[in-house]
């Protein structure tokens, strides 16, 4: 396998090849002492066949360290065999540390992550959430105590909390970096600031009411006799991406203080503590929970012993603010679209490559009546030039209609100057223009039997039992065009 590297907004391979990733989360909230999916040699058969190569492969720090400074051996024998599987089928593997509401608080409030024994409620307990999984965020002053001593580096046991976080990502480092599968460290899924979302909430909620008084992006006329008869439909299809743009605006001050104060010497302190034992692996800048929403992320570019560090990416993540609720089915992708703007500044201004950390999030993977909102946002990341890792693997997806989505032609590698890509609006065509190198091969996944018509030299690589295939092009120096048609 080639290691991945970064130049600009562009991942790279040891060839100078341009690289796009395309995946799905595959995660472990559950307390346990082995990996919970069986990621055995069919899953990788079908996983590849599906067009897939990258795997955000979500752990959390209760199962790797139940105790202090006591990492869980059989867990990690069990992310080993992931690995050296990922290796054999050429899957790369994005290891990321993942959270939700901070821990798990032995199963009260819908939450993983941290250990108990890393937990300072400062005396708060945990409890059950009553309309959406998320509010604790806002709302308990559990999950904020325990944030506020995480950020603050409080000791436990006589050591930090960050410097007890930074020894297990050194480990893992120390573990994995070597690996031909790794692709790199997610090192906090989602964070949030904790009692530092009051001041937050403070300026976000009369900001949403006086915009939705005077905005002249909603349409009252129609929005108020659909809200009297509860016709949800029509009040969300008429609360476009601008609206929600012009409220989230006004929290950068209070969330760009987060992101410079505590944040982003979080991320060069996890960085330094992975460089002190590995050059490998790429460094993702997670973006924290409310920017989930559009709020502007402000973190400056990872910086190790006072130095730009080299390889790093931005993997921002998305929903429609309906997600986890019975309202998803009229998600929105003008508004998710809207979201991923901001996201597409926040690349452009780190200078870095992106891949989409996030997105999905439909409950039920054989509920296909959400296609036509994936389809466009799927689109929108090719226009970026962006891969995508779906969120998330239900544990036999691969026979799913999910497939039917999620498995689409897309560019692997290109050996030259990417200029473009993308679908026929039909779907029946799929065309990649590039400016070709004349040396390199350029290799594309095609998700069904199809023509191909070059200006190079087409050859089947790879042809999978689903009719899909792996193209190699040869051109010769110059602009070049390849077109499939289904």
């Amino acid at each position: 396998m080639d290691r991945i590297l970064t130049k600009e907004l562009q991942f790279t391979d040891e060839h100078g090849r341009v690289r796009i990733f395309n995946g799905m989360n595959i995660d472990d909230k559950a307390i346990g002492d082995v990996f919970r999916y069986p990621l055995d040699r069919a899953f990788f058969e079908k996983y590849t066949a599906n067009g897939f190569n990258l795997i955000r492969l979500a752990v959390t720090w209760a199962n790797l360290e139940p105790q202090p400074e006591q990492y869980s051996e059989r867990y990690l024998a069990s992310l080993d065999a992931i690995f050296r599987l990922a290796e054999e089928f050429g899957v790369y593997i994005l290891l990321d540390m993942h959270q939700d509401l901070y821990s798990g608080f032995d199963g009260v409030g819908g939450g993983d992550g941290a250990p108990s024994w890393a937990c300072l409620t400062d005396g708060k307990q945990a409890r059950p959430y009553k309309f959406v999984w998320a509010e604790a965020y806002f709302f308990g002053s559990w999950v904020h105590n325990c944030f506020d001593h995480f950020w603050r580096n409080d000791k436990v046991l006589g050591r930090g909390l960050q410097d007890r976080y930074a020894d297990l990502w050194r480990m893992l480092a120390a573990r994995y970096g070597d690996s031909p599968a790794l692709f790199g460290f997610d090192f906090l899924n989602e964070p949030a600031p904790g009692s530092l979302i009051k001041p937050i909430l403070l300026q976000l909620l009369p900001r949403a009411v006086r915009a939705g008084l005077l905005s002249k992006r909603l349409k009252r006329r129609v929005l108020l006799p659909a809200l009297l008869r509860g016709d949800m439909q029509t009040v969300l299809g008429n609360l476009p991406g601008a609206f929600l743009e012009e409220v989230t605006a006004k929290v950068l001050p209070a969330q760009a203080a987060f992101d410079k104060q505590f944040y982003w010497p979080f991320l060069c302190k996890m960085a330094a503590a992975v460089r002190e034992v590995t050059p490998n692996g790429i460094l993702m800048i997670e973006q924290p929970y409310l920017c989930n929403g559009g709020v502007r992320l402000s973190v400056p570019p990872i910086e190790v012993g006072g130095k730009r560090e080299p390889l790093q990416c931005y993997g921002p993540h998305a929903y429609d603010f309906t997600v986890d609720t019975p309202l998803y089915q009229y998600a929105n992708a003008d508004r998710v679209k809207a979201f991923f703007n901001e996201m597409r500044r926040a690349q452009l201004r780190l200078n870095v490559p992106t891949v989409v950390g996030e997105w999905g999030g439909c409950s039920d993977n054989r509920d296909t009546s959400w296609f036509p909102h994936a389809d466009e946002l799927l689109d929108y990341f090719d226009s970026n030039a962006w891969g995508q890792l779906y969120w998330d693997y239900h544990g036999d997806d691969m026979d799913a209609p999910l497939m039917q989505m999620l498995s689409r032609t897309s560019p692997v590698a290109v050996a030259g100057k990417l200029l473009g890509y993308g679908r026929s609006a039909d779907r029946k065509t799929f065309t990649l223009r590039f400016a070709a190198d004349g040396e390199g091969e350029t290799v594309l996944y095609a998700h069904a039997p199809c023509k191909v018509e070059t200006d190079g030299e087409a050859a089947v690589l790879k042809a999978y039992p689903n009719g899909a295939s792996l193209l190699g092009i040869r051109a010769k120096a110059g602009a070049c065009r390849v077109t499939l048609t289904f």
